[in-house]
């Protein structure tokens, strides 16, 4: 199968034109739950309930042994909370390759491979996609785990693709900016942030991105950066 390739640093009017469709979309969503013309399906813990199989244990263990705690939390969550959106609207996921790209999508922030060649959404994807083919997963499988962390970061382009990807975007998106929040019900967020600390999150993330941006000034997350991404980060998620 044909993997999606790593732009590089998109154009900067590109990129403003991608966040304020991203943002009229997010605004339109937003309005037609509230005046009714749109209706979320309920959802219940096991909708978020974390894969038990031999490769999701396995994938844990590869995330922790490079990843720092900070990292494997948002891991944890951007799977949570993607999941649990999926259930709002009514989407059929592939539960343990949507969880394998959720634990490894940010693989290529960790101390190891930061400065590896190439924008960290990419060098992660890579990184996870040999760890599927290693571990007996199907080429085609291991092909949608590598494009849904590759584009973890499109804005506009992710949300149009099939629910792993996506969500892995909104997932991600989520925890970092609040991205459709007001569709979590307060108590499964209180219970997420329970058991996946947010604690200090952005004081540890937001340097992860920034050295990316410093030290690769042509990969993909360089762009966001110099239009103020860092900022956007959440301190906190609703009242936790």
């Amino acid at each position: 199968m044909t993997l999606v390739q790593d732009p590089g640093r998109t154009a900067k009017p590109v990129l403003i034109s991608r966040f304020i469709r991203s943002g009229l979309r997010g605004n339109a969503r937003s309005l037609a739950l509230r005046l009714g013309l749109k209706k979320l399906s309920d959802a219940v813990p096991d909708d978020w309930k974390v894969p038990d199989s031999d490769i999701a244990v396995r994938a844990i263990a590869a995330a922790e042994a490079v990843c720092p705690d900070f990292i494997i939390r948002h891991s944890y969550r951007t799977y949570c909370f993607g999941a649990l959106l999926a259930a709002r609207d009514g989407l059929k996921l592939d539960r343990e390759i949507f969880f394998l790209a959720a634990i490894l999508h940010d693989l290529g922030l960790s101390e190891k491979h930061a400065n590896d060649p190439g924008s960290f959404e990419w060098v992660g994807a890579g990184l996870a996609h040999d760890f599927c083919l290693q571990n007996g997963q199907a080429e085609e499988r291991a092909a949608l785990v590598h494009d849904a962390i590759a584009l973890h970061t499109s804005a506009g382009i992710a949300n149009k693709c099939q629910p792993e990807i996506a969500m892995v975007h909104f997932g991600a998106g989520l925890d970092l900016f609040g991205m459709r929040l007001e569709e979590i019900p307060a108590d499964a967020l209180a219970a997420i942030l329970e058991k996946h600390s947010r604690d200090d999150f952005k004081s540890c993330f937001a340097p992860c991105l920034q050295h990316q941006a410093d030290s690769k000034p042509k990969s993909s997350i360089a762009g966001p950066m110099a239009l103020g991404l860092s900022d956007m980060i959440q301190e906190t998620l609703g009242n936790a």
